[in-house]
């Protein structure tokens, strides 16, 4: 029996109920409790007094300190907690083992000491104003406050992101409730409960805990009495929670994205061409398209060693290979079903004349790659579904994208220096916040500004004391002349 929840040391809950999963001849009961709306507002009073407590008072470089020590131990093959994540992740969200091992590895490193600082000082002139007041350049003394406690509303699509934000909140001294989904409950458990190894009193600021999502009742309480809510997931959660938030509080959210890839015709150059294909195929196939940063179109420009249609029938061939290495999760009836009308309606455009073409697995929907001779833009039904689009000129594209505009956030490039900035430049213009390497793109790197916006400034107030008022306060000093 495993608990797929932590909550502070002086919560107990009555009821409980499990789901069960089964390995290697083993069977893994993992149990969470029946929640009650008192359940809730009694969890956050108690994070809320432990915050009080602790964690406002603890200086920032010990936050960092004790964040870097957890992540040191994640970076440990033998650590207890790694290994459990990696025995039951690939049982529990049905990816493939080694993505799973190889992502967690890389993913974990962004939250070392040296990378939290960065964080940090992205946005803050200094992180020692999250401790104390601090002169400033215009002659105020300036301190920054997090939230008393944040609700944190985390997707299940991709396993191990809901520690970025655990780890934002708790850098802005809030203390966090957050809700898991069923589709991954597990890893910000083991992170918390490395925490606990660490300081017991930091973890007892948090608590994370899986209900149903749309459980109004219990996400009312959450919102009404938490300062701020951050909502990761599909548009539909995020309409869900937004009425529940009080006007007078922070409502971040961060739902459906696109992303897509630009290849320009430099990288498709005899000795390079090869390399482009499998870091474009890498950007499509990692966790099947279900992280807001993965690729669900690809621009490739003419006048390239090899054609945009040869582009597409490799990166069809190279799926193949990548299905036989890594295979992609099984799906249901209705996610097989949406790729099935998908490919449908372009193989039906294909007879009747549009220039469209389409590669598929065989006798199944494992890949599926759709090559449009003309440019255009369109988004896709995940799971390593993807489109291929003809462009004579990578500078063209904002016309094909803007129809989008609204959902947009990273490109994948692979162009030459003198370009690079002037597309990042027009790109920047109609909304996409993020630019990477081909091949690097659902990997995002420390003091990312996460669709556009600031990591920690968004859940921070300043309180600025202006120069007359500390002048003032001298004149009733008994000890000044």
């Amino acid at each position: 029996m495993f608990d797929i929840f932590n909550v502070p040391a002086n919560i107990r809950f009555k009821d409980f109920d499990k789901k069960v999963y089964h390995l290697d001849n083993e069977t893994y009961q993992l149990r969470y409790p029946i929640l009650k709306t008192s359940d809730i507002k009694n969890i956050i009073l108690e994070i809320k007094q432990n915050r009080l407590e602790y964690l406002s008072q603890l200086p920032i470089s010990n936050v960092i300190t004790i964040i870097d020590q957890a992540i040191t131990r994640w970076t440990d093959p033998s650590y207890p907690q790694r290994q459990l994540a990696l025995k039951l992740l690939p049982v529990i969200t049905d990816y493939d083992a080694e993505t799973i091992k190889l992502e967690i590895k890389r993913f974990i490193r962004l939250f070392r000491k040296k990378e939290l600082f960065r964080f940090i000082e992205n946005e803050l002139p200094q992180s020692e104003i999250l401790d104390d007041f601090h002169p400033q350049r215009s002659g105020s003394m300036v301190k920054a406050f997090g939230p008393e406690a944040t609700f944190q509303v985390f997707s299940g699509n991709i396993p191990g992101l809901q520690i970025w934000s655990l780890i934002m909140t708790t850098l802005v001294k809030s203390a966090s409730l957050g809700k898991t989904s069923f589709s991954e409950p597990l890893f910000p458990v083991l992170f918390t409960q490395t925490i606990a190894e660490i300081d017991p009193q930091l973890a007892n600021c948090m608590a994370i805990i899986p209900w149903h999502g749309g459980t109004v009742s219990l996400e009312r309480i959450a919102t009404e009495n938490t300062e701020a809510t951050i909502v990761y997931g599909s548009n539909k959660t995020v309409q869900s929670i937004r009425p529940l938030v009080p006007m007078s509080k922070i409502f971040l959210h961060y739902g459906y994205k696109i992303s897509f890839s630009m290849i320009g015709k430099e990288a498709l150059t005899a000795d390079l061409y090869t390399q482009t294909i499998k870091q474009a195929v890498e950007d499509v196939a990692i966790y099947d398209q279900q992280s807001c940063l993965s690729t669900q179109a690809i621009f490739v420009e003419n006048h390239g060693v090899i054609t945009p249609i040869m582009v597409a029938k490799m990166i069809a061939a190279e799926l193949a290979n990548y299905q036989t290495k890594r295979k992609r999760a099984s799906l249901t009836i209705e996610q097989s079903s949406a790729i099935n009308r998908e490919r449908t309606k372009y193989q039906l455009e294909n007879i009747n004349g549009v220039s469209v073409q389409v590669f598929t697995s065989t006798q199944n929907t494992d890949w599926t790659v759709v090559y449009h001779a003309s440019p255009g833009f369109s988004s896709s039904p995940l799971n390593r579904f993807v489109h291929v689009f003809q462009i004579d000129h990578l500078e063209d594209v904002n016309q094909y994208l803007k129809p989008y505009q609204a959902y947009l956030q990273s490109c994948a490039m692979a162009v030459s220096p003198t370009r690079l900035f002037t597309l990042a430049n027009q790109l920047g213009e109609i909304g996409i916040n993020r630019v990477s390497a081909l091949g690097e793109i659902t990997r995002a790197k420390p003091g990312w500004h996460h669709d556009g916006h600031f990591n920690l400034l968004d859940l921070l107030h300043f309180i600025d004391v202006e120069p007359n008022a500390e002048q003032m306060s001298e004149k009733y000093d008994p000890d000044v002349e």
